[in-house]
């Protein structure tokens, strides 16, 4: 194909083209120009993997320097492209051989995923998290356990499991309302999450427990996790109408025992913060 045949044949088309010639962009289409908000699409210009998001040069470095023959890599691929104004916009990529100027050269047609691709990950961060405190959901805590467990086959230590549970939660609601009960919630989300470590899984197990899986080969210590969380859950406030409600956490310790089901071990972890809910109560 010529090159003004092929120019007049995507030039007006809806979808963003790009030519790459020895590694830089040599012309982009008027559609390129907007979805990349290039300042002078015909002459784009610039080596073409600078467009690229650096987390995703290593999937498009080797075909855009053209080191990989366009055939062998037809594929549809999803990059992150960086646009003009600062932006980043998800495309899904095909590649193509063409002539240009009388030399080979590489066309990329791009079309724009970026609300299909944010939706999707919305919706898989909903079916793996709490809408309300934003920790992960009992699904994925048992997701993670199991792969802490695997580790621990494999000669780690074992994780240790915390269960915690807000104490009267449900005479906040009655008193309050529902709304000053999930501002406590999220309050006790909050504070755990600040109390335990990155690598630890915080999480909504349900109503008013949770539950922080600690990874055993971090080099945790159970005993200060134990006393952190209960001091960092002590004595947890929120604003109401009618001024301030406290409530404390009750926490409950247990070390993984791999030979048990994790509902044998959350329920040892359950009964040791019934012990300390009961001793705070007398």
């Amino acid at each position: 194909m010529q090159d003004a045949d092929f120019r007049r044949l995507v030039e007006d088309s809806p979808l963003a083209t790009l030519v790459v010639q020895d590694g830089a962009v040599v012309w982009a289409n008027a559609a390129a120009g907007r979805l990349l908000a290039l300042p002078d699409p015909a002459g784009a210009g610039g080596p073409a993997v600078d467009l690229v998001h650096p987390e995703d040069r290593h999937l498009a470095g080797a075909l855009l320097a053209g080191d990989v023959p366009a055939a062998e890599d037809g594929a549809v691929q999803e990059w992150r492209l960086l646009r003009g104004d600062g932006d980043v916009v998800t495309v899904e990529v095909v590649a193509a051989t063409i002539g240009y100027h009388g030399r080979p050269a590489l066309g990329l047609s791009c079309w724009d995923v970026t609300r299909h691709v944010v939706r999707q990950r919305d919706l898989a961060h909903r079916a793996t998290h709490d809408d309300l405190t934003g920790l992960p959901n009992r699904a994925l805590l048992e997701d993670r356990w199991r792969l802490a467990r695997s580790r621990a086959r494999r000669g780690e230590a074992p994780p240790v499991v915390v269960f915690c549970d807000v104490d009267e939660l449900k005479r906040v609601n009655d008193e309050h309302g529902h709304v000053a009960g999930d501002a406590l919630l999220a309050e006790v989300a909050q504070r755990l999450r600040a109390a335990s470590r990155e690598v630890d899984t915080v999480a909504r197990f349900g109503g008013d427990e949770f539950v922080v899986l600690v990874d055993g080969g971090a080099g945790a210590d159970p005993r200060a996790l134990a006393a952190r969380l209960r001091e960092s859950t002590a004595a947890v406030s929120v604003q109401v109408p009618s001024g301030t409600v406290t409530a404390r956490c009750s926490v409950g310790l247990v070390v993984d025992d791999l030979e048990r089901s994790t509902a044998e071990v959350l329920a040892d972890a359950d009964g040791l913060m019934y012990e300390q809910k009961r001793a705070a109560r007398g």
